[in-house]
């Protein structure tokens, strides 16, 4: 029998070169083999391209996604968290009620969605919004260790695990959200997020038991626990977000792949499966970039019509920039950045507080956004919670003990959205001590830090609330620092309108690391340079 010519339109063999498309070109599986594909996304917060429009659309990964399942029928596609915050979109409001996130559900009925996971984000507009959109989707959403306190059942509308046959296999697919997510995220008291491993073993051996010959950790974790998940539960395979980028990890034997957020790519895993015994005889992973060289499937284009004047107002220029704005994930939440600094300084000034701290996690974008203009979008992008500016009084002692927060996981394989983004202080830390003793030094205006004296300090309800570890702030007095109405993405927004104040073209040194800093009890100071 004449096997069938390839398929692939005349853009793909361009286009895959470096991810190689030629689908085809790989060995074709034995008889005895079923070869079963699996698409993946992770953090996707847009459905529309990125970076004027040379990068991502889920238009375009939907053209991706029917090639491949015209060359390989036994295709699963998954999506590992993070998508109805922070979106953009998500905050704007269509027919007069805000998204908050039923344009990406829509998107992903559209694209066709085989299962996803929850990210935190996706807490971050409350436990019911999440039921909502989970009632909404054309999918299922899987998530094995997200509970309901009260009545000890799994998060409502969400499923532990499934076991599905793909080509005479079975295919065991179970969830798992980072537990954090209850400190980083609007989770209610209602719901808890159990720890991994003593939630993956009893599913994983359920699952064997029913018969599962392999089985797919859908996660929406640190790379870290990652990895330790593949250490405490037999897996065959994690498909897993969070960490924005691409990510190939196969140092516990356990493969665990990851790609770009926003969907500027979209990971393929190909894995051929002995029928007879049920092993995974081969697994690979490539990579497929989605840029303007794919062309969009009309038919998501249509159901996502609805969009087409928002889109088209996000895209109107509101702003603009002297200076490139840093706002990349893996700085902002480890540095201070000249975007971090301009933001707490202009709320610190809108408060007319001593201090003003400010959550590197509160700050995205993840990307340099460069000098000139900036549009709608890309100033909603950079602040696009809906947090409140509060007024606290505090401390020294309590102040110490934010920063202190700030820098507790600096030394860990994370991205800390509590890295604290700071205004009217300077203050040093060596992230190699312990926790809790890692801040050298604290400069209050020119004056050293006093633990009995008390200061004026701007920050966001979030960190106010207690969130991100800041206990500290539990309880404090919180008093509005802006009229009614006023949002801290309007004091942000107005600065960045009128030119007033500038940003700065790079830090002037209000964060500094044990490398380059001269710590004494008077002073934080950058070291002399070395010749």
């Amino acid at each position: 029998m004449r096997r069938p010519r390839s398929r692939c339109p005349s853009w793909i063999p361009a286009l895959l070169l470096v991810a190689g498309c030629a689908q085809n070109a790989q060995t074709v599986a034995p008889s005895d083999t079923v070869r079963i594909t699996v698409l993946h996304l992770n953090d996707v917060y847009q459905f529309s391209p990125m970076d004027g429009g040379r990068l991502g659309g889920l238009a375009r990964v939907s053209t991706l996604r029917k090639q491949v399942h015209a060359e390989s029928p036994h295709t699963l596609t998954l999506f590992a968290g993070d998508t109805l915050a922070p979106s953009v979109e998500s905050i704007t409001e269509v027919d007069g009620k805000p998204l908050r996130g039923r344009q990406m559900i829509d998107a992903w009925n559209a694209l066709g969605v085989d299962y996803a996971v929850p990210g935190n984000h996706d807490f971050d507009f409350g436990d019911a919004v999440l039921r909502e959109s989970i009632h909404a989707s054309r999918f299922p959403w899987l998530a094995a260790n997200i509970f309901d306190n009260h009545t000890g059942r799994p998060f409502e509308g969400l499923q532990p695990y499934v076991l599905r046959e793909i080509g005479g296999v079975k295919v065991g697919l179970f969830g798992l959200l980072l537990p954090e997510t209850e400190v980083t995220s609007s989770v209610s008291q209602d719901t808890n997020i159990r720890d991994i491993c003593s939630t993956a073993r009893p599913v994983v051996s359920r699952l064997r038991a029913q018969g599962a010959t392999v089985i797919i950790a859908l996660t929406h974790l640190e790379v870290g626990q990652d990895r330790e998940l593949a250490k405490c539960a037999p897996v065959d395979l994690i498909i897993g977000g969070h960490e924005h980028e691409r990510i190939e990890d196969r140092s516990t034997g356990v493969p665990i792949f990851k790609v770009a957020a926003d969907a500027v790519e979209l990971g393929q895993v190909t894995l051929d499966v002995d029928l007879r015994s049920g092993a995974v005889k081969k697994l690979d992973w490539k990579v497929l970039p989605v840029t303007s060289a794919v062309p969009e499937d009309p038919a998501f284009a249509e159901a996502m019509r609805r969009y087409d004047a928002l889109v088209a107002e996000l895209a109107q220029p509101v702003g603009r920039t002297a200076v490139p704005l840093e706002a990349r994930k893996k700085v902002v939440r480890s540095q201070e950045t000249n975007l971090g600094s301009l933001i707490a300084d202009v709320l610190r000034e809108a408060a007319s507080t001593d201090v003003a701290l400010v959550n590197g996690g509160a700050i995205r974008g993840d990307t340099v956004f460069l000098a000139g203009q900036l549009t709608r979008r890309e100033m909603l992008s950079i602040f696009p919670y809906a947090d409140k500016l509060v007024r606290l009084e505090v401390t020294g002692e309590t102040l110490l003990a934010a920063l202190e927060n700030g820098v507790s996981k600096s030394a860990e394989d994370s991205e800390p959205g509590r890295f604290l983004q700071v205004s009217g202080l300077r203050f040093a830390f060596d992230a190699s001590r312990p926790r809790g003793q890692r801040v050298l030094c604290v400069l209050v205006g020119d004056k050293p830090l006093s633990p009995t004296a008390r200061y004026s300090v701007a920050t966001l309800s979030f960190l106010a609330s207690g969130k991100d570890g800041y206990e500290m702030f539990r309880g404090v007095p919180a008093t509005p620092a802006l009229a009614e109405g006023r949002t801290p993405r309007d004091v942000l927004s107005d600065a960045l309108r009128t030119g007033k104040p500038s940003p700065m073209r790079q830090g002037d040194g209000r964060i500094l690391r044990a490398s380059n800093i001269k710590a004494t009890d008077k002073q934080c100071v950058p070291a002399a340079p070395t010749m």
